[in-house]
């Protein structure tokens, strides 16, 4: 999962610099704080969906734009945080 997070930092940060924005000016514009933009582009913190939809609509791409290409390279699906056992199938 972290690989996923670093590629989709470095993915946020590729894509605010192209447009020309400052990390602060950035933040600023999306209305986030700059400490949580620092977190998500050093991979620090994993956005959630409500982030991802802002950081889109702050760069003015679609969100599949925004995640294009950042699990390249996965072996396997991540692992859910659930705990148990699986539920048996009924016959």
């Amino acid at each position: 999962m972290q690989k996923v997070l670093e590629a989709l930092a470095a993915r946020i940060r590729e894509l605010r610099t192209k447009s020309g924005f400052s990390q602060e000016a950035f933040a600023d514009h999306c209305g986030l704080h700059r400490t949580a933009m620092s977190l998500l582009e050093r991979a620090q913190r994993a956005p959630t969906l409500r982030t991802l939809l802002i950081l889109s609509w702050g760069l003015k791409i679609p969100l599949a734009e925004l995640v294009k290409g950042v699990d390249t390279g996965m072996k396997s699906p991540p692992r859910s945080r659930t705990r148990g056992k699986p539920k048996s199938k009924k016959p």
